[in-house]
């Protein structure tokens, strides 16, 4: 029986909480599914790699130190940042002449990480451990994970390659428009944007003044009053857009391109930044509305709002003037959010990793 350690290299955060909870299981997994004649030593080690001038995270180029380090034999980075090789996204890759692996997170997805990491470090693993350690298996066998992988999402494919400095490889890429919103789906995931809300407390107290403003003036509510569902939802996609574009603008959170190999990662990147700031400021606009409608309720007595609007009121009464005013109110929390901290918005709606890379990529 072989011994082999396993050393996980995990990004601080998601990567390192999901790699501690499937730790304990991995062994049995990748004695089953990869080689029943190794007895497999899981090591887990948690850093944030340096990242090259380019704001890629090249594993090859750390396996040799990490291994020696701590004794491992086979090396698997997990990573918050994304990877691509001849323009295509990689969803894991592992280095033959290094016996080093990389699995990027963002491209497995936003649901069942566990499952789906658990999946592409056998994958990484099976590539990396030497044949005669191996069973020999059926070809529909060999590609189980990678049907795991994929099945019903992506269109992904294997390619191996040699390059003159990092040697060969064996990648898994995703392919086709539903690999890219499968990748886009993780990135917002990773990033977390319902953080924004606590680094919005400027913008929020701005936005909850104005919200105020309309529970407490008549003339708004009389506005509330004549406007349809459809209009008071345009005036919404108007105030949140509205705050999505100051957001970003404001706090340089665009990517311009400085070259023609960057465009593409950039479309992605400020796609993602879009997606996240987005499902960021839909929070925002969800607790101002509960906090507006519930002030409403408490504060307007159904009879003084009848004898204002000159109407019986319900329900629907109180929330479409909630509706409006919560409008009202994001317009304002955009301004306000002026005098927050641009680094602290970065830091809510980006990972730890993709902080890094940008900031790599503008000091290039």
């Amino acid at each position: 029986m072989h011994k082999i350690t396993l050393g996980l290299v995990t990004d601080p955060g998601l990567p390192t909480d999901i790699a501690e909870e499937i730790a304990d299981g991995l062994p049995a997994v990748l004695k089953e599914r990869v080689s029943d004649q190794v007895q497999w030593t899981i090591d887990l080690h948690s850093e944030a790699l340096p990242l090259d001038d380019k704001g890629r995270l090249l594993i090859w180029k750390h396996s040799d130190r990490l291994k020696r380090e701590n004794d491992w034999d086979l090396l698997i980075c997990i990573t918050e940042l994304s990877r691509r090789i001849d323009n295509e996204l990689v969803i894991s890759e592992a280095n033959l002449d290094y016996e080093a692996g990389m699995v990027a997170l963002p491209t497995l997805g936003p649901v069942r990480l566990r499952h789906h990491v658990r999946t592409a470090i056998v994958r990484v693993a099976r590539v990396l451990l030497s044949d005669d350690l191996q069973p020999e298996r059926s070809e529909a066998d060999s590609k189980r994970p990678l049907k795991k992988l994929g099945a019903g999402t992506t269109s992904p494919r294997r390619d191996t390659s040699t390059d003159p400095e990092a040697g060969k490889t064996s990648s898994l890429r995703l392919r086709g428009t539903a690999g890219t919103i499968r990748m886009l789906l993780g990135m917002i995931r990773i990033n977390r944007p319902w953080r924004l809300v606590p680094s919005l407390s400027s913008a929020f107290a701005a936005a909850a003044a104005t919200s105020a403003f309309g529970i407490f003036y008549s003339s708004i509510w009389s506005m509330a009053n004549s406007l349809t569902p459809m209009r008071q939802s345009w005036i919404t996609l108007i105030a949140i857009t509205a705050m999505i574009i100051w957001l970003i603008v404001y706090n340089h959170m665009w990517e311009t391109p400085k070259n023609a190999a960057w465009k593409r990662d950039a479309r992605m990147y400020n796609t993602a930044t879009i997606l996240s700031v987005g499902v960021g400021v839909a929070f925002f606009y969800i607790l101002l509305f509960a906090l507006s409608l519930l002030a409403g309720l408490a504060i307007i007595p159904p009879s003084y709002f009848e004898t204002t609007l000159g109407q019986t009121v319900g329900l629907f009464s109180y929330i479409s003037l909630a509706w409006l005013s919560t409008s009202m109110g994001t317009i304002a929390g955009a301004l306000g959010s002026s005098f927050e901290d641009d680094s602290a918005i970065r830091q809510a709606t980006y990972g730890r990793r993709e902080i890094e890379r940008y900031e790599a990529r503008q000091d290039d």
